[in-house]
């Protein structure tokens, strides 16, 4: 009976050290994005029509992103800029005053709205509420060994880096 109760003792501190029940952190997830989405839903509904009568073309942009365990997925967001922008100009990086992006991108990057329908990706699974952010393939086949350690986890809306000074981070 000792050594069971040394088992379960060892186990309950691994999920802690890892974050905490699997479970439990998957339930949050759902409730808080669905609820996020229930109060978003009109905000974001009014941003894509918004955006659709600015610009032509789809008012979600999809974006391959590197999840847990280097699994790619599509990460979904508002978009900010003019259909097509990665293939024009500096591709993939966007300067200070990038000309790609629309006066309703400049507002929504601005206050980070263009990222709500990323609670969408937290619903199927890809992303968590809390993880570090996910990055785009290129960048994750430059990682160090230590910096693949992020992708042990599932990427998150938020993290430490978005609270503590997001892309003004070296």
């Amino acid at each position: 009976a000792l050594h069971v109760a040394d088992t379960r003792a060892e186990h309950g501190r691994a999920l802690v050290a890892a974050g905490g029940d699997p479970v439990i952190r998957r339930a949050v997830d759902v409730v808080v994005a669905g609820l996020g989405l229930l109060v978003t839903g009109p905000f974001v509904l009014l941003a894509m029509l918004i955006i659709r009568l600015e610009s032509p073309g789809h008012p979600i942009y999809r974006q391959r992103r590197v999840g847990k365990d280097g699994a790619e997925f599509d990460m979904l967001k508002l978009r900010t800029m003019v259909s097509g922008a990665e293939k024009m100009g500096a591709g993939l990086a966007v300067d200070e005053g990038d000309t790609r992006i629309t006066r309703t991108g400049k507002f929504l990057r601005r206050t980070s709205l263009d990222e709500i329908p990323n609670l969408i990706n937290v619903l199927i699974g890809d992303m968590a509420v809390i993880g570090p952010r996910p990055t785009i393939p290129v960048q994750v086949a430059q990682y160090t060994e230590r910096q693949r350690g992020r992708l042990a986890v599932k990427p998150g809306l938020t993290g430490w880096a978005q609270v503590n000074g997001r892309a003004a981070l070296p």
